[in-house]
């Protein structure tokens, strides 16, 4: 799969994993050089990907630490979103641009992400209240 940059330099690639549900990852130098409005939702229905994915941009800043840029599928862009701050992480662990335990940061916050030694991803971060709702059933 490739992508272009706002300045219509290409990139080819994208690392897809899977952490409960479809993510490709983008490792990229600049996150606000790309239009993930646009990027995101031709991803997200390409024909690899039949049940759609999510679409990550990530930079990488050191190896503890990451920013990212998410388009979940089905939500659109996201302020945040969990498993793509595991599907990240891993695999920048895997491509060796990060530790296992690395900050993944959104711009509305962070999370610290663990990809263990038995492969479990542990993930903690801040709680906020986005909004209280009462249903009545």
């Amino acid at each position: 799969i490739k992508i272009k940059d706002n300045d219509g330099n290409e990139i080819e690639g994208g690392f897809c994993l899977s952490v409960g549900n479809p993510h490709i990852i983008f490792f990229v130098n600049n996150l606000d050089n790309f239009n993930l409005k646009k990027i995101g939702p031709n991803i997200e229905n390409h024909s690899y990907f039949p049940e759609k994915c999510n679409v990550t941009l990530a930079k990488i800043i050191n190896k503890k630490h990451i920013t990212i840029k998410v388009w979940e599928r089905g939500a659109g862009l996201t302020k945040a979103c969990g498993t793509a701050a595991c599907a990240t992480a891993v695999a920048a662990a895997t491509l060796k641009l990060s530790e296992r335990l690395v900050d993944i940061e959104f711009n509305e916050g962070l999370l610290n992400i663990d990809w263990n030694s038995n492969d479990n991803i542990y993930m903690a971060g801040k709680v906020s209240e986005i909004k209280k709702i009462i249903v009545k059933i």
